[in-house]
């Protein structure tokens, strides 16, 4: 960037500021484009709109968050904003006029509610803001969080609340909280500014106009408290009213832009797989590697409940078949932290609108409808699981058992399409720590086993199948095996599903299978097998080299668990290091965030 001199105006007083910057080329590789899927901001429901009144993006109704998107997105002219300059006094508070696409910017806000419920006055909110800092001088870059209610939005009545200097260049993930005052329309700014060498955090310095300068507002709608739907807490379900259910993408947190290599981790040794005589699975004997380039499909819809719950459903396990089976019940789709109440009975807290009844319990024979029982009990140490859309109406349950040395496996609760509890077998025994794992594109089941040498399973649920038992190792695992946790599915290509396996395992790399075919058979006979690889500059390739993604594992994502697809982009965790990695898939770049503050319940995965 070009000397310049900028006069300022602050509190009166004029400033002469000489800000030299070298040159920047505006080349390609310096384009900026915001995914607002993939920076990785919590965002449960409330997605802004432009409001053509107040000239900056609104959220309109009251939700857990606010999230602007790619609304503001750039600055001014210099990365073309979208109805710049996106402030409330669109006269007075510009956007600079200097630089380019890798310059400073404010690109993306999101206001979510601290507690994980609906927005409300007088209650903590977070507030994460997307920023550019200047690569070449992000030291001297301070970004500035200000808040007014909308109909107080002068220059003189922004209240300052925090100043937050960057600490790399490039996109950046910047939070703070706030206490909401009384009111139910509010409004945020986020102003970035280059060079603080005044103090611009008096309430009527709320506007930056350096030539570097951008500022942004969001105004969104909260619950006054004598309308807040957290009341269904005390009162219970029956007295309140249901809040509208979420439709938008899921939660996320502020973001640290590239993680910071981890030490080598020791990989304890696990049981080694013995068999035994019932179901036994079938090794196939030609696992070769495969490779692939894309992600799970969306898994079937969990068996419904009744959408008017009792205060305090029976936990005794139901005889009469009152579930209804997923094909006829209602989809609802909850947001996490909407209204809870207490099921004192089964002892958990449930959203208002759901009800929950024990239909078996480990140890015990499951009852069915008809009167009957199993002839085994159900089984133990419970995992991962999946449900099986069945020709005619009903549905599988299909649960892992983590059990080791040769006593894990796969068993299947079956109902018919009304809802009632037919049948209870196993599906899959002789296998050790069936963990995680995920439903395939033609409805069956793949179990993993996290153990050191083990593989991930196909299993067939439907009893009409000519599979339904033999269930048979895949070629997710490749020819050595390892201690593999969970599988997720790209379908988009049916004829090259891609499936992405992780493995909780130090050193253990990410997989990418692409199958060929979309059937029984496509996981175990021919594919390609690709590793990932993490690679300067937040990008990432999918390599054939195992060495190269085992060692991108160590030192970027030991310890992989859960993973999911959706819409061009792969969601993963590494839970040692408790991060969340944002793979898009398109243009092979990634984000990364820690679990924090913002994440609801402030999470910390729990240890695991």
């Amino acid at each position: 960037h070009n000397s310049l001199s900028t006069a300022m105006n602050l509190s009166g007083l004029a400033l002469a500021l000489a800000l030299t910057r070298s040159p920047v080329v505006a080349a390609a590789a310096n384009q900026r484009a915001l995914r607002a899927d993939t920076v990785g901001l919590r965002s449960s429901n409330g997605m802004a709109s432009y409001d053509e009144a107040l000239g900056i993006p609104k959220c309109n109704s009251e939700s857990t968050s606010c999230d602007t998107g790619a609304l503001i997105n750039g600055r001014g002219e210099v990365h073309p904003e979208p109805n710049s300059p996106n402030t409330l006094d669109t006269t007075n508070c510009l956007d600079g006029i200097s630089g380019g696409t890798s310059d400073e910017s404010v690109d993306r806000i999101v206001v979510s509610s601290e507690s994980g419920g609906y927005m409300t006055e007088e209650e903590s909110v977070r507030i994460t803001a997307t920023v550019n800092c200047w690569a070449d001088g992000y030291e001297e870059d301070y970004v500035y969080f200000y808040h007014a209610s909308v109909q107080e939005a002068g220059d003189s009545n922004w209240n300052f609340i925090e100043k937050i200097q960057c600490t790399g260049g490039g996109l950046q993930n910047l939070t703070t909280p706030y206490t909401l005052p009384k009111g139910s329309e509010h409004v945020v700014r986020v102003s970035i500014r280059y060079v603080d060498s005044n103090d611009f955090t008096s309430n009527s310095g709320s506007c930056g106009i350096g030539s570097f300068d951008d500022n942004d507002d969001v105004a969104f709608t909260v619950v006054t408290a004598t309308l807040s739907p957290n009341i269904t807490q005390t009162l219970g379900p029956t007295a309140a009213t249901t809040p509208e259910p979420s439709t938008t993408s899921p939660s996320s947190s502020p973001s640290t832009a590239t993680p910071t290599p981890n030490p080598s981790l020791s990989t304890s040794a696990s049981p080694s797989l013995t068999t035994s005589s019932s179901l036994q699975p079938t090794v196939v004997s030609s696992l070769s590697p495969s490779m692939s380039r894309k992600p799970t499909s969306t898994p079937s819809l969990p068996p419904s409940v009744s959408l008017s719950p009792t205060f305090a459903p029976s936990n005794t396990p139901s005889a009469s078949g009152t579930m209804l089976s997923p094909t006829k019940s209602p989809f609802i789709l909850f947001t996490y932290g909407e209204s809870l109440y207490r099921d004192n009975d089964l002892d958990i807290q449930i959203s208002v609108g759901l009800t929950a009844t024990q239909i078996a319990q480990s140890g015990s024979s499951v009852s069915y409808t008809n009167g009957g029982q199993s002839s085994r009990s159900y089984h133990g140490n419970m995992d991962g699981a999946g449900i099986a859309q069945l020709p005619g109406g009903g549905y599988a349950y299909l649960s892992n058992a983590e059990k080791s040395s040769g006593n894990g496996g796969v068993y299947g609760l079956y109902f018919n399409k009304d809802g009632e509890i037919i049948d209870y077998k196993a599906l899959l025994t002789g296998t050790s720590r069936n963990c995680g794992g995920g439903m395939s594109p033609w409805n069956t089941w793949i179990s993993c086993e996290e153990v050191g040498s083990g593989q991930c399973w196909q299993v067939e649920p439907d009893p009409n199948k000519p599979n339904h038992n033999s269930p048979k190792a895949t070629l997710l695992g490749g020819p050595s095996g390892g201690a593999y946790e969970t599988v997720a599915v790209d379908n988009t290509n049916e004829n090259k599903p891609i499936f992405f396996t992780t493995e909780d395992k130090s050193n253990g790399e990410l997989r990418r299978f692409e199958a060929d075919g979309n059937d029984w058979d496509a996981l175990h006979v021919g594919g390609r097998t690709t590793y990932l690889e993490f690679l300067d500059g937040n990008r990432f390739q999918w390599t054939t080299s195992l060495s190269a993604g085992e060692n991108s594992a160590a030192s970027y994502y030991p310890n992989a668990e859960g993973i999911i697809y959706h819409n061009s982009t792969l969601y993963f965790v590494a839970k040692v290091t408790r991060t969340l990695f944002i793979l898009d898939l398109n243009d092979m770049t990634y984000t990364s965030e820690r679990t924090g503050s913002s994440w609801v319940g402030q999470g910390s995965f729990n240890s695991q």
